[in-house]
């Protein structure tokens, strides 16, 4: 009876043995096959990363703002044919989620409150001079805001506002750029008629205004002009201008195309004949379709031509996707776009989708130099904004509009902000 039992157990032990073979057989396959699945799974089947955009399709700005919104699409999907974000392997695709400020304060405050309230972690912009209105939203909430212009503001930019960040180089590299292009295209140029929106001007860019352009040899002479952001009448603003005999020039900083029209327009109606340096991306074109030919005289903007030999190659990409999109008469912008192309590189160097990671990454790299749209960039404006990594320079493209004739006036540099 025993023997007959062992003969049991052993031909049981002997099946157990020929399962426990096969067993790790299939394990084996298991690991070799199953192992690169789960790593395609990972890398390969992308995730939605959404990022904020803060845009005015609604209000006086809409009229710059609308087609920045569409740019920044279309980057979205440049970026996403490239292959997006790569994160330790698993890979992002990103999905902007636009909000509109209606060209207000309480606007941009409400479009940023419900971005915030879509636990969405990351936003560009707003353009313009609204940025002191999506700041504290932000940084209380944690959110990286990537701004499409700032004006020096330290409700912008700034200690209390740790979760800002320049993605273009607003007031202060436009400036510098400016005074860079005035120097060597316009050497007769000293004594300078100042003239600001409202919403364009504050006391720390009144100094670094004062600052720089004194240190380059310029005189502000007479009245500085500051006009309504939304203003519908420009003949009394003219009329100062034209009254500051001691002028050389008009130096006219933050403007867009609806205010440069019309203002150029009412300066050449009463006879002013000098040179108006809006340092704005307001495209000669356009300017020229509110003054007519007869008034599109001297004036300088801080504008793209397509076709530039000096364009980055990726801007001249976009230029072209948005022209065969929206006409080869489209106006070109860029403002907001910029800043999500700096945005996705930062979270790609970073390695991480978490703000708190991004921002330690963005701010360990101040002095160093980022690829942008508009070329090199530098992180710098540890002075100029009183925070370590958050100010960002580059150079910018510039348009010559006289006799009614525009021309390609080349990039002028910017250099590192103070």
């Amino acid at each position: 009876m025993v023997r007959k039992w062992e003969g049991v157990i052993g031909r049981h032990k002997s099946v157990v043995s020929c399962g426990c073979i096969c067993l790790a057989f299939i394990v084996i396959a298991m690991f070799l096959f199953a192992a690169p699945g789960a790593a395609q799974q990972k890398g390969g089947e992308a995730k939605i990363l959404k990022i904020g955009g803060l845009i005015c399709l609604t209000g006086w700005f809409s009229s710059m703002d609308l087609q920045m919104g569409n740019e920044l699409i279309l980057l979205q999907d440049m970026i996403n044919e490239k292959g997006g974000i790569d994160i330790k392997g698993q890979k992002y695709k990103i999905e902007v989620v636009i909000e509109d400020c209606k060209s207000t304060l309480d606007g941009v405050t409400a479009a940023a409150t419900s971005l915030a309230s879509k636990g969405i972690k990351f936003t560009v912009g707003p353009a313009a001079f609204f940025a002191s209105a999506s700041a504290p939203i932000t940084t209380r909430n944690k959110m990286i805001d990537v701004l499409g212009y700032n004006i020096l503001s330290p409700e912008q930019i700034g200690p209390n506002q740790p979760y800002a960040f320049a993605g273009l180089g607003g007031a202060g590299a436009r400036t510098l750029s400016g005074i860079k292009l005035m120097k060597t295209k316009f050497p007769q140029v000293k004594n300078l008629c100042m003239v600001s929106p409202a919403g364009g001007i504050n006391k720390p860019l009144e100094a670094f205004l004062r600052q720089n352009l004194a240190a380059a040899g310029y005189n502000i002479v007479g009245e500085w002009v500051i006009f309504p952001d939304d203003a519908s009448e420009w003949s009394s603003f003219a009329a100062k201008i034209n009254a500051n005999k001691q002028a050389d020039a008009v130096f006219w900083l933050n403007c867009i195309t609806f205010h440069v029209g019309n203002m150029l327009k009412s300066l050449r109606e009463i006879g002013y004949d000098k040179w108006v340096f809006a340092w704005s991306n307001a495209p000669c074109a356009d300017v020229m379709k509110i003054t007519g030919p007869d008034a599109a005289q001297k004036l300088v903007t801080q504008a793209f031509t397509p076709g530039s030999k000096e364009n980055p190659p990726e801007l001249e990409a976009l230029m072209k996707r948005s022209q065969a999109k929206y006409g080869a008469n489209v106006p070109l912008y860029f403002e907001t776009a910029c800043p999500l192309g700096i945005l996705v590189d930062m979270i790609q160097k970073a390695q991480s989708t978490d703000p708190v990671v991004v921002k330690k990454k963005w701010e360990s790299m101040d002095g160093q130099t980022v690829s942008s749209l508009f070329g090199p960039a530098i992180i710098s404006g540890t002075k100029t904004y009183h925070i370590k990594g958050h100010g960002l320079s580059h150079a910018h493209p510039n348009q010559i509009l006289d006799k009614g004739v525009v021309t390609d006036a080349g990039w002028a540099e910017a250099g590192p902000l103070p």
